[in-house]
């Protein structure tokens, strides 16, 4: 059942935003905050490897749609890309052109498939929630990584704040501590994409110096556009905003807290973030890392 109805200040239903349109939305969301350094990070990389007469290999964790794998495969017809996923219901290749890219059912909390040292490149992007203990999980992969290559992992916090550093109403208090309960109870911690670049330094096996970026995407409270205009331009839209809480719903039903009390909990925070006189935003990270030799 719908949580709104439609009009030009008020969320809209997110009946018709599917889960791959929510993916894709998500997907243009970060890389209209992280372009040209995100991109110029990559192809220098990969410039260097090109450069030698080597074909390079990429690896794409939790890719969802394939969106970003297919974008690297085409700007790149010189790299491989093998991108991963649990399953591939959501996968659409139908925009690769250099037949360079593929996709296989990977489950990366299990141990992984590939021997040391084998790709070039390995992205992380949206994973948070989907993984306990993420720090192992950066460990695992950087085993896969060849010395000298580039590890890239995207993440937003779930939670939302507000952009003028003002104290959060109470609806937003209660759902920020339902969800980090709910998720640390299965060993995920929903802060840590601000300690990604710490973490990474910790583990001793790349260069200290790691590039990163952090920037606080805004909610756009009045829909002036469809979700992709938006996402493009660097604003959540409220059916992003609406559909990302709710899928966060299920895992604090599966908790145990009761379901009607959490709908409007959730209900009011949605009112509170698009009232037109709000201002709130989410935090995303980007971290660009070096295996050492």
């Amino acid at each position: 059942m719908p949580l709104f109805t439609v009009n030009s200040h008020t969320p809209s239903s997110t009946a018709s935003l599917t889960e791959k349109d929510r993916l894709n939305a998500l997907h243009a969301l970060h890389m209209a905050a992280l372009e040209p350094h995100h991109s110029n990070v990559i192809d220098s990389h990969l410039h260097s490897i090109h450069a030698i007469h080597r074909r390079s290999s990429i690896l794409d964790v939790g890719t969802g749609t394939g969106m970003w794998a297919i974008q690297m495969a085409n700007v790149h017809p010189f790299a491989d890309v093998l991108a991963v996923d649990v399953d591939w219901s959501l996968w659409s290749n139908n925009h690769a052109r250099n037949g360079n890219v593929d996709f296989a059912a990977i489950d990366v909390t299990e141990p992984l498939p590939w021997p040391r040292g084998i790709f070039d490149v390995i992205h992380v992007k949206g994973f948070l929630l989907e993984v306990p203990n993420y720090s192992r999980l950066i460990e695992k992969l950087a085993v896969a990584l060849r010395p000298g290559g580039l590890m890239i992992i995207v993440e937003a916090e779930p939670g939302y704040i507000s952009a003028n550093y003002e104290f959060l109403p109470e609806c937003l208090r209660k759902w920020n501590a339902c969800v980090q309960s709910a998720y640390a109870n299965q060993n995920i911690d929903v802060h840590f994409p601000s300690k990604i670049a710490s973490s990474i330094a910790a583990s001793g096996v790349f260069r200290p110096t790691a590039n990163h970026q952090n920037y606080r995407l805004p909610v756009e409270s009045y829909a002036r556009g469809d979700i992709f205009t938006l996402a493009k331009a660097g604003q959540i839209h409220p059916q992003v905003l609406t559909a990302e809480m709710r899928k966060m719903l299920i895992r604090l039903l599966e908790y145990g807290y009761d379901q009607h009390e959490l709908e409007s909990l959730l209900q009011d925070c949605i009112l509170e973030m698009l009232n037109p006189n709000s201002n709130y935003t989410q935090n995303l990270f980007a971290v660009y890392a070096t295996k050492n030799y």
